[in-house]
């Protein structure tokens, strides 16, 4: 944490990587067993048939096949419906309840053992989440995989033997295997409405992650709120912010459309593949059979390529070929046609005539280039410090036009520098003391002088006072430079 204004900045590059968020229980029903024995005066001897007991079933609710708050879940990258350069980023979902990753799990069993109070657990623990990424290719190898999700209900992740109305067939779910309905958890109904996706297995033990990796594929995160867009969340106003992210483990494909499902693989071990896409050790299921994932979230995004692709057409702009000799001028620039060599080479060395309107409300036509346009400047045509944009505004005599580009500079440097807060604060107060000390300097001055006292402030006021001309700021100023 910053210490003093200075290391203010230091707020905003806080983040904080943290290997889980585990809840103090997980989701599902428990069972409290309370027992009481009342002994002798010795504190030994139990008192015959004064022995109870009770026992009391609670459950911990969380979402399962859908989220309930639209709060739990932050954000999403890349965004529904975005189009950029996303073939080498794995996408992600942000959570704002940073326990939800590990409220269950993709295992049979417990994967930890509960440690003692206080204590933490140090080894991995995997997630229950998991984004499958597919494409329309996946639609040709796999002509059974529909891509847009289907509205469905928990009691279609039921076999027909236990939901008559099932849709699920012979194919496999979270239930596939069930005999009764005591699979649902307290609030869960078999009518409840739910999104799902029928992958096939062939499919699924090809791109879905193996129990190993759906260790690696979540992690919490602390990082600063400074200047960040909170608005509308639980935390706002908060230095900073805890949360949790899951991530896919496929990365979409060039220049194609990509739809990104985050599904539960709760309990769905036997049906995890071994590491490098291998189907699971010994199983028996059928590679052409469809397995039923809960969709908690859906969306869509374009992938148009990868960075050198920018490079390549920054290259095309100079008139080079991709992979062919370097442009002779690299500088984006304005095409020009005519034929006065002087604007030609002010075009070509990145500058642009801009419309500009005068402090006398004239309107002009000025030069401007860039800061970030490379050009060699063989001196210094800038004398240091420059009081004002005026004083860094240049005329150019072979055109008859102001360069306003050191100007421009000079009004972003002061914006940017008045953005600081412990800059910005201290030329205030360094402002009004100068101010003070004006002031005080004349009222000391005027005394002086009506009282006869011969003091460099009366000096100064009496020649001022010769010279009725000159402003109150030049008064001021000249006072301020004698002292």
């Amino acid at each position: 944490m910053a210490t003093n204004d200075n290391e203010q900045y230091l707020l905003n590059e806080q983040v904080s990587f943290i290997q889980h968020y585990l809840p103090g229980l997980d989701a599902g029903e428990y069972q409290l067993q309370v027992d009481q024995q009342i002994f002798e005066s010795d504190g030994v001897t139990p008192v015959s048939g004064d022995a109870y007991s009770n026992s009391y079933t609670f459950a911990v609710t969380g979402d399962r096949f859908s989220i309930s708050n639209p709060s739990t879940l932050n954000s999403v990258f890349p965004a529904n419906n975005a189009s950029g350069e996303y073939s080498n980023v794995l996408p992600h979902v942000v959570f704002s309840l940073k326990t939800f990753p590990w409220i269950r799990y993709p295992n049979l069993d417990l994967p930890y053992t509960p440690p003692q109070p206080g204590s933490d657990v140090d080894g991995d623990v995997p997630t229950w989440l998991w984004i499958m990424l597919l494409d329309e290719d996946d639609i040709a190898a796999y002509p059974s995989l529909v891509l847009a999700p289907q509205t469905n209900t928990i009691g279609d992740l039921y076999p027909p033997s236990v939901v008559s109305i099932s849709t699920l067939g012979t194919n496999y779910s979270y239930f596939n295997s069930a005999t009764d309905l005591s699979g649902l958890e307290p609030g869960q109904n078999t009518t409840d409405s739910i999104q799902t996706i029928d992958v096939p297995l062939a499919l699924f033990w090809t791109i879905a992650p193996s129990l190993a990796d759906m260790s690696l594929l979540a992690h919490g995160r602390v990082v600063s709120l400074v200047n960040q867009p909170t608005s509308g969340s639980s935390i706002e106003g908060e230095s900073t912010g805890s949360f949790s992210i899951v991530f896919g483990n496929r990365l979409p494909k060039f220049a194609a459309k990509s739809y990104a499902f985050l599904v539960s693989l709760e309990e769905l071990q036997d049906f995890l593949p071994q590491t490098g896409g291998i189907p699971p050790t010994g199983n028996t299921y059928p590679g052409t059979a469809l397995l039923r994932l809960a969709i908690l979230n859906s969306w869509t995004f374009f992938s148009t390529g990868e960075s050198a692709t920018f490079v390549h057409q920054l290259e095309s702009l100079n008139g080079c070929v991709p992979g062919g000799p370097p442009a002779t001028n690299t500088n984006i620039r304005i095409p020009y046609s005519g034929t006065n060599s002087v604007v030609e080479g002010a075009l070509n060395m990145g500058y642009v005539p801009l419309n500009e309107t005068m402090r006398t409300a004239e309107n002009n036509v000025s030069w401007y280039r860039g800061p970030l346009v490379p050009y060699s400047i063989p001196a210094q045509t800038i004398t240091v410090p420059v009081a004002s944009p005026d004083a860094a505004t240049i005329f150019d005599p072979t055109t008859g036009m102001l360069n306003v580009s050191y100007a421009a500079a000079w009004t972003i440097g002061r914006m940017v520098a008045l953005q600081d807060v412990s800059f910005s604060t201290g030329l205030y107060n360094w402002k009004k003391t100068l101010e003070s000390q004006v002031n005080s300097n004349i009222e000391n001055g005027l005394f002086d002088q009506s009282l006869g006292v011969d003091s460099p402030q009366a000096k100064s006021l009496t020649a001022e006072a010769a010279q009725p001309t000159r402003s109150l700021f030049t008064q001021i100023a000249l006072t301020l430079n004698k002292d």
